[in-house]
């Protein structure tokens, strides 16, 4: 098999073509999912660590309060459709017992950021059925 020069300057540019437009198309795809609120995957995973870390130990891991300490402190059942229709737990009720803290649950204001308290509130919305 003969080679002419020629041919492998046409390969060898578009082999770099193709190279440069992939690397354009994943800068593109991560710019894109930054500005829609990132990957869902590894949101969901630091959702899942933010409230297993501050939340769970209470809450539980399925947000029914059924932990020893839950029951100790009556931490509510947030698969309860009762619960959610007494408490009319909206987001901004839901919002300020997270960053204010509400009978025996701690504030969480100053220790957490505002979107880390966005996503603990999704996550026991989450709960709700």
């Amino acid at each position: 098999m003969k080679f002419t020069r020629q041919g492998v300057a046409v390969c060898s540019a578009v082999a770099l073509l193709f190279a440069f437009l992939l690397v354009v198309s994943e800068t593109a795809r991560a710019t894109f999912q930054r500005k829609k609120g990132g990957n869902f995957a590894l949101r969901s995973r630091k959702v899942g660590e933010l409230y297993n870390r501050n939340c769970a130990r209470c809450h539980g891991a399925a947000g029914r309060g059924d932990t020893p300490i839950g029951k100790i402190f009556k931490a509510p059942d947030f698969t309860d459709p009762e619960w959610w229709a007494k408490k009319k737990a909206t987001i901004a009720v839901l919002s300020a017992a997270v960053v204010r803290g509400k009978g025996n649950m701690p504030a969480f204001g100053k220790k957490l950021k505002r979107s880390e308290i966005n996503l603990l509130v999704s996550r026991v919305r989450s709960f709700r059925k």
